[in-house]
């Protein structure tokens, strides 16, 4: 019965869409072919990082330095497996897992790693994390007695923790925040009356239902525009149809975009273009969600999760397969040349509410820079100054700027300067 559904909503989907027939979008990267991927990430170096493991398998992470030509075991979980990775502005890398130690830190980018000790009222597995800046984290476990969420505005020192719902064995799958500081989350359940999305507007201690109840959503995305969008896996009211749904600015209620089902992830990249591993496969929108097109490529097949890279290039994921897009999915900086990194440009005070100031080192002391670029954390540039002369330290003007983390480019002669600064 199933089966048959699924053709029929097959065929409702292709008079919905439109194709794009790109054979050459994607390239397949090298990795292991014994384990099963769970999760990655990418840092501001490029370097990945994977997590892996299955039943019957070895849990840990992998890390390659050289764009998947060579791969570390940089972490060894035994028989349990790493379930969820995320980087912070500090380059740290978190890492969720289930089994002991179940969240885990590495501030050397994989050489060692530490235990970070969890609220004992949280047992399950590590589903989800998201870090906000250089101390925010907020991770999602899954717990017997409800939607439970944990976080911790101090890189991990302390916690509190919030139970969304109070269902059992209906979990937090996906956490995101808009620029206003608000905290969305997806919930996944199996039941009539859980599932849905959700938020809190004071950092995580309560938490308002906004819509979406009895889907199985899986993922959630904001864009800079605070719009909200989110994938569903399945639904568990048959009078409800699962899909890809957008709350729109100025709504009070989602609005089905695009029908599918399997929509396991959703990335927005630094245009707003959204891109989603849905129906089997990746689709996009280059119109805020009012028309999606298929990306047809045979490695399409391969993907469940996605991730966008600091050069804008698009990672997928599923089972033992990594794809990467051949080409940046928009146009950036040529980063190529960053002879610069983040630890030779300091700002401060970090976190800023008025007045920034940005040293660049002694050894530019009296340089003259092309342009000077602002970003937010969802990549849209909020400040160009072309060919600016800056003093050192030189000052920006920050007040007037919404709370989150920002990244500051300075091009100087084809070389790159980066920086990050949290606006409170």
């Amino acid at each position: 019965m199933k089966s048959g559904i699924r053709i029929l909503l097959t065929i409702i989907f292709i008079n919905h869409i439109s194709f794009i027939f790109a054979q050459d979008f994607w390239e397949q990267l090298y990795f292991p072919d014994t384990v099963t991927i769970r999760c990655m990430t990418t840092n501001n170096q490029g370097d990945i990082f994977i997590g892996v493991g299955s039943s019957n398998e070895t849990g840990g992470v992998y890390r390659s330095t050289d764009n998947a030509q060579t791969w570390e075991f940089v972490y060894d979980n035994s028989s349990f497996g790493v379930l969820s990775i995320a980087i912070d502005a500090n380059g740290y890398v978190y890492v969720g897992k289930n089994g002991s130690s179940r969240l885990i830190v590495t501030k050397n980018n994989g050489e060692n790693w530490e235990e970070i000790i969890l609220p004992s009222t949280s047992y399950g597995n590590v589903m989800k994390i998201l870090c906000v800046g250089q101390d925010t984290i907020y991770v999602s476990t899954w717990e017997s007695v409800g939607s439970y969420i944990t976080y911790s505005f101090d890189g991990g020192e302390t916690w509190q923790y919030s139970y969304v719902t109070d269902h059992p064995n209906e979990y937090v799958s996906d956490i995101d925040i808009s620029n206003t500081g608000e905290i969305f989350v997806s919930l996944s359940g199996f039941f009539n009356g859980q599932g849905g999305v959700y938020k809190s507007a004071d950092g995580g201690a309560n938490w308002i239902y906004v819509g979406l109840l009895n889907h199985q959503v899986l993922t959630i995305a904001i864009n800079s525009n605070n719009e909200v969008f989110t994938g569903d896996w399945w639904v568990m009211n048959w009078n409800d149809t699962p899909g890809i749904h957008a709350l729109y600015e100025g709504s009070d209620e989602f609005e089905l975009i695009f029908d599918a089902y399997h929509a396991t992830d959703i990335v927005i990249d630094s245009n707003g273009n959204i891109y989603a591993a849905a129906n089997e496969g990746v689709v996009r929108s280059f119109n805020n969600g009012q028309s999606f097109e298929i990306i047809e490529d045979e490695l399409s097949t391969t993907i469940e999760f996605l991730h966008i890279g600091f050069n804008e290039h698009l990672y997928g994921i599923r089972f033992n397969r990594i794809v990467k897009s051949i080409d940046p999915i928009m146009t950036v900086i040529d980063d190529s040349h960053i002879v610069e990194l983040i630890e030779n440009v300091r700002v401060y005070p970090n976190p800023v509410s008025t007045m920034l100031y940005l040293d660049i080192g002694s050894k530019h002391k009296h340089a003259s820079f092309n342009e000077v670029f602002i970003y937010d954390i969802h990549g849209k540039s909020i400040y160009i100054n072309e060919k600016a002369f800056l003093g050192n330290p030189y000052q920006f003007d920050v007040s007037q700027l919404s709370q989150g983390l920002y990244l500051i480019k300075i091009q100087q002669n084809g070389k790159i300067l980066n920086a990050r600064f949290i606006k409170k």
